[in-house]
């Protein structure tokens, strides 16, 4: 029964892990139908969210803007750091074309607090309405987890043929596979954060 229950949990982590890292970045960079082009005349920077492991390490910060199209319609926008300082300035008439992926918010914490940022700005409208967001780094986020899956799927079948073969691999060789494995795993948890 043990071994059963850890087949089973290995075939559901290894599902979540391929659909994770390669079929969900595919549907994202291929989905037509959830694609926005705007003309974004103002945005600024209304949350930062920090993400840390187990609360002490801290492992990369997340920023979310309000934008306002040509039409004065609102947009909740996941963007780079600076993204509307570096753009948008209060005494010029910039126009920005963005293109960005409409994606519902999945954390309900961060979703709750943009709602309550959004819903203030009572003289705005927000077609897409508060729960969804114009993701603009989604080629870039999807790149970077189809590369780390890829580097997964190697690696898995270097150790596993190695394992099979039950031969001791030279020193130079194990010190490549575990870098390797590092490396993977450090721009694993980058993309999926």
């Amino acid at each position: 029964m043990k071994k059963f229950l850890k087949i089973l949990f290995a075939l559901i982590f290894i599902v979540f892990l391929f659909s994770e890292l390669l079929v969900m970045p595919i549907i994202d960079i291929t989905n037509k139908n959830d694609r926005k082009t705007l003309n974004i005349i103002y945005a600024k920077e209304i949350l930062e969210v920090e993400h840390s492991v187990s609360y002490i390490i801290p492992f990369g910060k997340d920023y979310y803007y309000i934008g306002i199209d040509e039409d004065y319609n609102a947009y909740l926008i996941h963007a780079p750091k600076k993204w509307a300082e570096n753009n948008f300035t209060d005494d010029s008439e910039t126009m920005l074309e963005i293109t960005a992926l409409q994606k519902r918010i999945s954390d309900y914490d961060i979703s709750k607090e943009l709602s309550q940022i959004a819903s203030q700005q009572e003289e705005l409208t927000f077609p897409l309405g508060y729960s969804e967001c114009l993701e603009l780094t989604y080629i870039k986020d999807a790149v970077m987890k189809i590369v780390s899956g890829i580097l997964t799927l190697i690696l898995a079948v270097v150790g596993i043929a190695n394992y099979k073969k039950k031969s001791e691999l030279p020193r130079i060789a194990v010190n490549i596979y575990v870098i390797m494995a590092i490396i993977t795993i450090t721009l694993m948890l980058i993309a999926i954060i």
